[in-house]
């Protein structure tokens, strides 16, 4: 069954509604990757600057999946970006530390890092706040590994639209996160209330569709008036090759199907979204190589992708949101 639940959303004040446009609604949609987010980090933290507003002040609906949820969380509490880079800087060294058993044998005995770390960095770099404190519009994927279903936590606009908020209210934000952040592998599962939680990117790693779906169905657009930012956290396109076996170990090669599987997920929504909406769809994703999800390794090379994507697409990504802000 699928379930929806509630949002979190940038500023901290109970009385504003969303902001929704007359001619345009606009969504920012973030990738799952692990490290690899700070490349869409880097990416945000250059339109805050280029406009001199914060990411929640530009878009009607965010939307974030694992790494994704920690970003869009963050621009919905009215975290500045760069501050979030800082956090990928500094931290990601210290979440992906040593790792309590080898990649290769971790799959068959326990998940491969504690989120221990992982939540105690959520707590310094992120207000602690509930998901009905949030006010802009704000969606976070999970998935439900009791039930089979997926979950999605939303801040709380539906109740400012006039529908039934009854479920995420209370939820902590730094909780929403920790469920789309436990990639099968990396992270234990996340119990949140009655729900047992794992990474939203098993079926919405690009959640781009499931925003314009919310778009379309509880605020009421029309798929002429959408617009989507789409930001990744890069792609290859040498994954496999022709082996002689195709053991989970000796050829699937454990954690990488997790990658592989992913990356399906958010090439088969960016291609649903750019027949659906055409040139209003603008999806930033550099070709990188094999960079697992826990590499720590090119987090410097991610940021100089993010600057040269940012310093040559500038003007189309400026104009993307402007339309919907000026």
């Amino acid at each position: 069954m699928v379930v929806f639940g509630e949002l979190v959303v940038s500023s901290f004040d109970r009385t504003r509604p969303p902001t929704v446009p007359t001619e345009s609604f606009s969504i920012l949609a973030v990738d799952g990757g692990g490290t690899r987010g700070i490349y869409a980090a880097q990416i945000l933290a250059k339109v805050e600057d280029a406009l001199g507003r914060q990411v929640n002040d530009c878009f009607d609906l965010l939307a974030g999946t694992s790494t994704g949820s920690i970003i869009t969380g963050a621009a919905a509490s009215g975290v500045p970006l760069k501050e979030v880079v800082a956090l990928f800087e500094k931290e990601s060294p210290r979440i992906f530390g040593k790792a309590r058993f080898p990649a290769r044998i971790s799959v068959f005995w326990r998940s491969r890092y504690s989120r221990t770390t992982l939540e105690s960095v959520l707590q310094e770099y992120l207000p602690q706040a509930v998901l009905r404190d949030i006010s802009t519009p704000l969606m976070i994927t999970s998935a439900d590994i009791a039930t089979g279903g997926v979950h999605v936590f939303k801040s709380r606009y539906l109740g400012d639209l006039g529908e039934p908020y009854e479920r995420d209210g209370e939820v902590l934000l730094s909780d929403a996160i920790l469920a789309s952040c436990a990639a099968p592998t990396y992270f234990d599962p996340k119990a949140v209330g009655p729900y047992l939680l794992t990474d939203g990117g098993l079926w919405a790693n690009n959640p781009s569709i499931i925003a314009f779906t919310e778009a379309v169905s509880k605020f009421k657009k029309e798929v002429a008036e959408v617009r989507v930012l789409s930001v990744g956290t890069g792609h290859t396109t040498t994954m496999y090759t022709k082996r002689s076996s195709w053991g989970l170990l000796t050829g699937w090669g454990g954690n990488k199907l997790v990658s592989y599987t992913l990356g399906l997920q958010s090439q088969a929504s960016t291609n649903m979204a750019k027949l659906i909406l055409g040139d209003r769809y603008l999806r930033l994703d550099p070709e990188i190589d094999s960079w697992e999800l826990d590499d720590t390794r090119h987090l410097a090379n991610l940021k100089a992708l993010a600057e040269r994507d940012f310093t040559y697409r500038s003007k189309t990504i400026l104009d993307h949101i402007r339309r919907n802000t000026e």
